[in-house]
């Protein structure tokens, strides 16, 4: 399938050049300088012949050339920071022109919820994401090139594993239950990884109430707005992109060589009582005839490709305009094993057709399928295998069988190469019908209808190993099937008199979903194949079941102006929702914001405007909601057990879940002050925020006392508050030739609870965290270290974990009620949590006579990570690993200052390895996420082959990262046993044609 497709596009792709080349037979060239009011020339200008796609730059001189045409056609000329101007050849063949500052402000158009605004009369918190400066990255989805971008937004990307999924986040943590944003594709809930980034056109982030709260219930956790790219009339482009990248792990734990690991080993059984295990003349070989393997280098491949193929077609007439795509993305794992990876391919279809002056349709239609193969075990049991096996050991032995060293009942290669398959697929097909009629003069009518099919299948056979504890053979099928359906109805009217502006809509909308599941699955011992017919009927299982859901909405939005100076907007939704019982489903949502642009007044001065020239400031408040809850909480479920046994029978028990009928919607109060400033004309533009998110009606379970005889009801009870601010800057320049672009932003939030009604939870096994008043959410809970007991005096005198006897090299406690014993219920600390803070992003891109350079740096501050088992912990549960080369700092008699305690192993690590903050990292770091360099080649030599613009690059995705994090693991590993696929470095080459 790859290599037909890849065909296919070839094909096309030449086949239309072939055409363009015939078809174009008649051309004119002009030739042209571009000066600013002062004469210096303008670097990296959009020229564009006006109905057509034939464009260029200027180049470091201000000269181009473009071949277009006709003698009579008219060209677009366009920069930052000056105004656009229309200028007719007619019959010139050289021209000379000079472009004039623009002092308004870069009027961009943002969009927004169920429409659009200017940028310079939006007064809630909405960022806009340059789509620009994400080409060329060779990432598998949008999700990865966000990272960084936006303030505020949030995206954690803990694994490069193909078919993985970033944890993105807006603003923080809000509330105890879901966070996620809400995603809207084209006016449709949709997701965001199915989206071919080279279809996209804008992306919006909406941060506030004034800009989200036209969502309602569904707001609370912010919006992201993706809209797709259209064509343009009386114009035709073909363009086709390739990357081709290579996969290489970015962090590897470090395993000590084999003769360090036997001498650490056999002080590892001393220091626990134990006779050693290696010999000198075993430590001797170890070190002058090295045979064994670093499995965890063995379960990796050392490169793995990716390539990602893109070919559009966009145009139109006077009144229909079309793009038409498609793409085929294919990322091969890095894991060893047969045939492992992700095959995406996309299709996308925008038609929009301008029936009469009144009345416009649309049509949007995308699919995107997703075929995942990989292992059948857990990645979780693969890399634990991995990183506990000792580098002493082969990882296949002489005869090049599978080595199970040391009693281990199982090696991780062998489940990856002959432990089975499981290969998912998933189809993501969407709709879009729409239409728009004009009414009167500023007054129309939109409607649209949209929908989703998501369809998803499962197959998995897992295979005994020969030679190992892996025993079971097991098949399991399952799917899903999820079908949304949307509909809108906007009512809209825009008015302008004299110094007045009003821009009004009214709407209504239903959404309705139905999720279908069925999975069923068999295990067979003892046999090498596995069917899911025959007669078995033991070790099998079924299961089937659906959801469905709906909400029915009104909502309205009024945006005031005047003079430009006064910005007022207010919003209002209200949502009635299946997930709560009559009387508990509606719920109403306002916003209001205001904006004043100060720099409009007339007491502005003059010699200000020449610095500052736009200043405008903004506050917002409103009210938003969160469904991202379970269905139906408020109903009572049957619950069926074998019961109890009378005489020779078993009668089976039915009970009810005690339930909640008066639950309703959590909800956000969400307050923001923000200002947008722009300096020199704005080539300096500044923006600043500060949120303060107060969310209350938060669903918890509130324990009840034993004798309740029931489970815990949900009930609106917690309240969390989040705090935080944002700063985001651009500075656009020239030096003589080059133009300069840098950017950057940093954020923060933190986020506190204020009321659980008096009480609290701990959650977590190895890891434990806790929900407690005053804190913030899911924050770490253990002892605090205060050093190692450096004597036996030490010992003696200092406070012990209840029933353990230290020794001197183990790690001492705090006391924290003064009792001389360390227990869990007393002497616990709060201890900071795993949430990013300080987040950061710098870009700076240049560009040169068709040269062009860009870095994007992105990183965190501050964030705790707490890493547990094998990831740090010497012998971990009395196994022989692992050793990394941190633990070779450990405490000794002479070395009482070292980074580890005394090396021990089994029952002598308890004291060690009791969870406190000695475990807990401070995952800072910085990265330089993306390293590009690229050449465009000058129009003169493109038009000989019939091309308008070709460039070629090279790029490097995760290129560099700094970061204290022990044992090699990556900054943004989830807390826990570092039992997860690393995140991956990729250096890629790519190629742009349009024609």
């Amino acid at each position: 399938m790859k290599i037909s497709f890849i065909r296919y596009l070839l094909c096309a792709v030449l086949g239309i050049s072939t055409f363009s080349a015939l078809a174009q037979n008649q051309t004119f060239s002009i030739e042209g300088t571009i000066v600013n009011e002062d004469d210096a020339p303008v670097s990296g200008a959009s020229i564009i012949e006006k109905g057509s796609s034939n464009a260029t730059r200027s180049d470091g001189e201000g000269r181009f050339v473009l071949n277009v045409t006709s003698a009579n056609a008219t060209l677009t000329i366009s920069y930052i920071g000056y105004a656009p101007q229309d200028v007719a050849i007619n019959g010139r063949s050289n021209v000379q022109i000079v472009l004039s500052s623009s002092s308004e402000d870069i009027d961009e158009i943002v969009v927004v919820g169920y429409g659009t605004q200017r940028k310079s009369n939006v007064t809630g918190a909405i960022s806009s994401v340059d789509v620009k400066e994400l080409e060329g990255r060779p990432v598998i989805n949008v999700v990865e090139a966000l990272q960084g971008t936006t303030p505020g937004l949030t995206i954690q990307q803990s694994t490069s594993q193909p078919g993985s999924r970033p944890a993105i986040n807006i603003r923080g943590i809000n509330t105890l239950n879901n966070n996620d944003p809400m995603v809207i594709i084209d006016g449709i809930i949709g997701d965001i990884q199915n989206v071919n980034m080279n279809d996209i056109e804008n992306i919006s982030v909406l941060k506030d109430a004034a800009s989200a709260a036209i969502y309602g219930s569904r707001a609370s956790n912010g919006v992201i707005l993706i809209t797709t790219k259209r064509g343009n009339k009386n114009t035709s482009r073909l363009s086709y992109d390739y990357i081709l990248g290579m996969q290489t792990p970015t962090f590897l734990p470090k395993i000590v060589e084999p003769w360090i690991y036997a001498e650490l080993r056999n002080e590892a059984l001393f220091n626990s009582g134990r006779p050693t295990q290696f010999s000198a003349d075993q430590i001797r070989d170890f070190r002058n005839n090295p045979s064994g393997s670093n499995w965890m280098k063995e379960i990796y491949r050392e490169r793995a490709p990716q390539q990602m193929h893109n070919l559009s077609l966009s145009g139109g007439g006077d009144k229909t305009t079309y793009l038409i795509s498609a793409a085929y993305t294919d990322q091969e794992s890095m894991l060893q094993g047969p045939n492992y990876g992700l095959d995406r391919i996309n299709f996308r279809t925008n038609l929009e057709t301008q029936v009469s002056e009144r009345f416009k349709v649309g049509l949007l239609a995308a699919y995107a399928r997703n075929t995942l193969n990989d292992h059948a075990y857990w990645t979780e049991w693969i890399i634990e295998q991995a990183v506990r096996m000792p580098s002493i050991y082969p990882i296949k032995n002489e005869n090049g069988d599978y080595n199970y060293p040391g009693g281990s009942n199982s090696n991780a290669l062998a489940r990856l190469e002959q432990g089975g398959l499981r290969t998912s697929s998933n189809g993501d097909l969407s709709g879009i019908l729409n239409a728009e009629f004009k009414i009167a003069d500023g007054l129309k009518i939109q409607g649209m209808v949209g929908t989703q099919l998501y369809e998803n299948r499962l197959k998995e056979n897992r295979r005994a190993i020969p030679g190992s504890g892996d025993l079971e053979n097991r098949m399991t099928n399952s799917s899903q099937r999820i079908q949304n359906i949307t509909t809108n109805l906007i009512l809209s009217y825009d008015k302008n008199w004299g110094d007045h502006t009003l821009n009004s809509m009214v709407g209504y909308s239903y959404e309705g979903s139905t999720d279908n599941r069925f999975e069923t699955f068999r295990i067979v011992e003892e046999s090498k194949y596995d069917i899911m017919g025959g007669a078995q009927t033991s070790n099998t299982g079924n299961q089937e079941w659906q959801n469905e859901w709906s909400i029915y909405s009104a909502f309205l939005r009024a945006n005031y102006s005047y003079d430009d100076r006064y910005l007022f907007e207010f919003n209002l939704r209200d949502d009635v929702s299946s997930k709560f019982r009559k009387g508990n489903r509606s719920a109403w949502f306002p916003s209001m914001s205001a904006g004043w642009r100060v720099s409009e007044e007339s007491f502005y001065p003059e010699s200000l405007k020449d610095v500052m020239n736009s200043a405008k400031l903004r506050s917002s408040w409103g009210l938003v909601g969160n469904n991202r809850i379970a269905d139906y909480q408020y109903q009572a479920t049957v619950n069926v057990s074998q019961g109890y046994n009378f005489g020779n029978t078993i009668y089976p028990v039915a009970s009810f879940d005690a339930v909640n009928p008066d639950l309703r919607w959590e909800t956000t109060r969400m307050f923001n002050v923000g200002a947008d400033l722009g300096f020199f004309n704005n080539a300096l533009t500044l923006s600043g925020e500060y949120y303060v998110n107060d969310t209350y009606d938060i669903l918890i379970g509130i324990p009840v006392p034993g004798l309740f005889g029931g489970g815990t009801p949900i009930q609106n009870a917690g309240r969390v508050q989040n705090k935080g601010w944002e700063l985001a800057a651009r500075y656009l320049f020239n030096t003589g030739a080059v133009n300069h672009s840098i950017s950057g932003n940093i954020s923060d939030s933190k986020n506190k609870v204020i009321d659980l009604k008096g009480t609290e939870w701990i959650n977590g096994f190895d890891v434990n965290t806790i929900v407690r008043e005053g804190y913030p959410i899911d924050s770490y809970y253990a002892f605090r270290a205060d050093g190692y007991f450096q004597s036996e005096d030490e010992v003696a005198r200092g406070p012990h974990l209840n029933g353990i006897i230290p020794k001197p090299g183990d790690i001492r406690y705090l006391d924290k009620n003064g009792d001389g014993v360390i227990r869990e219920d007393d002497d616990r600390y709060v201890l900071g949590n795993r949430f990013p803070r300080f987040l950061y992003g710098f870009n700076y891109a240049a560009g040169w006579k068709g040269l062009d350079f860009s870095m994007f740096w992105q990183g965190v501050g501050q964030r705790n990570v707490w890493m547990r088992g094998e990831s740090v912990e010497a012998f971990h549960n009395n196994n022989e690993g692992p050793i990394f080369d941190f633990h070779i700092d450990r405490w000794t008699s002479t070395n009482p200052d070292a980074i580890y305690p005394r090396l021990t192993i089994g029952a002598e690590s308890v004291n060690n390895a009791a969870k406190s903050n000695f475990w807990i990292d401070n995952a800072a770091y910085l990265r330089l996420k993306n390293v590009q360099l690229g050449y465009t080649f000058p129009q003169a030599w493109t038009n000989r082959i019939s091309l308008s613009r070709l460039r070629i690059y090279t790029s490097i995705q995760n290129a560099l990262t700094i970061s204290n994090m022990k044992g090699g693991w990556d900054p943004e590993a989830s807390d826990g046993s570092g039992r997860i696929y690393p995140v991956n470095r990729t250096f890629a080459v790519g190629l742009n044609l349009i024609f």
